[in-house]
């Protein structure tokens, strides 16, 4: 017969691995799903309810080792083929900083009581992902952006910005958890559940609300624009053989020669397109992000020939491109969005202000300022592709009243999808459309609710050419102007949690502190 001391031995072990283990093992298999690439928003929701049932019953010499190694593990499998290298490991060690919420879930909310004790997971989530969005990552990798294809959820991003929808997720799991461990019957339990669950769904239902009421008007043709969104011909690209940028900007006479002939077919296939789109009615022809590669010397003449077509036709003609400098060091090339006005004046000359890694180090970054300009069909802005991952950054945009947001990019495959879902926040929270020409991935048209208008795929067709009737008004929203306030209440209100817990600490007994 089994000694009562090896019973309770091997009964604590059964309860550890039903209250811990497998809680562990079933949130590290989703939290790949709730991030990046492959995203399934059921795992989203269900990741971070898991994940907090193990922190909260395992010992901290277990767990926080084990975070570490599933949240780092779990990014670098979601960024499978986004990075090389060294790269990979690099990007991948951010995952670390996810453990920060439950880092201080455990420590404060463990000293709290009641509702005010599920706070304290959601507001370090908020602040936790805003600081990593101060990082060259930007948004990209928050797992808000899987739930973007929620067309109720993602409507409370015009108030709060991304962080809305982290909230609303991390309560959801952190008063889950406070039923886990106390049961359904707990009057306390259904107490700290309720407000989170109300919340969740008075989110999306304010949101259905919207859209059903704050749809783009459609009566008049003046209510919209049509826009096309060119991407380079996918054979034209292909077939350049060119060296790489570094080396084009070093070399002699006979290397940039050998580069302006392999650069020069995607510039005259395109011009040549723009000129079909705006003579079937386009008024604004945006090109993708670096759709075409030019040397310093004969960027000019590019613009010049860019502005022909845009006087000829009468439509604003923004072009993308890349001129390759004539030096041995750093900055090599820069990363240019033109935009060219119907009289064929040069609108602006914006230069993408933030770079991927690997990027970084070959092109000059801009100043950070977005442009704008009232035109007849409303009022225009742009910013390139990474930079739409920094919410900060756009929001410029919609501070100035922008109704239309070009936003050229260059993707590859195993982000296309994903990165071009993630982009439609940008649009949800300042309230207008965005246009997103795209190399390498998804061409997307949005409008302000996030509503897809029109979409093609680069690996598809040789030559993507994606066109919609635009609304030229876009529409009030509360973000752009209140900014990162929901951090900011996050911030201040962990703050007063934890000076509580820590109050509550002093004032335990020896017993209640451990």
């Amino acid at each position: 017969m089994m000694p009562t001391a090896t019973r309770a031995l091997v009964n604590d072990s059964e309860i550890r691995l039903r209250t811990a283990w497998i809680p562990l093992l079933t949130g590290a298999l989703l939290l790949p799903f709730a991030q990046l690439q492959t995203t399934v928003p059921v795992a989203a929701w269900l990741a971070p309810v898991l994940l907090l049932r193990f922190v909260r019953t395992a010992r901290a010499r277990v767990w926080i080792p084990t975070m570490i190694l599933v949240t780092c593990t779990a990014m670098t499998i979601s960024l499978r083929g986004v990075f090389e290298g060294a790269e990979v490991l690099v990007v991948g060690l951010t995952g670390a900083f996810s453990v920060l919420p439950f880092v201080v879930d455990r420590l404060v909310a463990r000293r709290l009581r009641g509702l005010i004790a599920t706070l304290v997971f959601p507001a370090a989530a908020v602040l936790t992902e805003w600081l990593i969005s101060l990082t060259g990552l930007g948004t990209l990798g928050s797992p808000a952006n899987t739930f973007v294809v929620d067309a109720g959820l993602r409507q409370v991003v015009a108030v709060t910005g991304i962080w809305g929808v982290t909230f609303v997720v991390y309560w959801v799991a952190s008063a889950a958890n406070e039923v886990w461990a106390r049961g359904l019957r707990s009057d306390s339990a259904r107490r700290v559940l309720l407000p989170a669950v109300a919340l969740a769904l008075i989110v999306i239902a304010a949101g259905q609300v919207r859209i059903a009421f704050d749809r783009p008007s459609s009566g008049a043709a003046s209510d919209t624009v049509r826009v096309a969104a060119l991407a380079a011909d996918r054979s034209l690209t292909d077939a350049m053989d060119a060296p790489s940028l570094p080396d084009v900007a070093a070399g002699g006479v006979q290397v940039r020669r050998s580069a302006r002939a392999e650069f020069a077919p995607a510039a005259d296939e395109l011009l040549e397109r723009t000129t079909r789109v705006a003579r079937s009615g386009a008024k604004i022809v945006v090109w993708a992000e670096a759709a075409v590669f030019v040397l310093d010397e004969d960027s000019a003449a590019l613009i010049n020939r860019a502005r022909e077509v845009a006087r000829a036709e009468g439509i604003y003609l923004q072009v993308g491109t890349v001129v390759v400098r004539r030096t041995q060091t750093y900055p090599f090339a820069e990363n240019h969005a033109v935009m060219i006005g119907p009289d064929g004046e040069v609108v602006w000359d914006y230069l993408k202000t933030v770079h991927p890694f690997g990027d970084n180090q070959v092109y000059e970054p801009g100043p950070g300022t977005v442009p704008t300009v009232s035109t007849p069909y409303g009022v225009l802005s742009t910013v390139i592709c990474y930079d739409a991952d920094f919410p900060a950054l756009v929001r410029q945009a919609g501070r100035a009243g922008a109704d239309i947001l070009l936003v050229p990019a260059n993707d590859w495959q195993p982000i296309d999808t994903m990165h071009a879902q993630a982009a439609t926040y940008r649009a949800v929270e300042n309230g207008l459309s965005l246009v997103r020409p795209t190399g390498g991935g998804q061409s997307t048209i949005v409008n302000h609710l996030g509503e897809t208008l029109a979409s093609g795929d680069y690996y598809s067709t040789e030559r993507v050419t994606v066109t919609a009737d635009v609304p030229v008004r876009g529409s009030a929203v509360v973000y752009p102007f209140v900014g990162e306030a929901l951090v900011l209440v996050s911030a201040l209100g962990l703050a007063m949690l934890t000076a509580l817990a820590l109050v509550r600490r002093r004032s335990a007994s020896p017993a209640e502190q451990e």
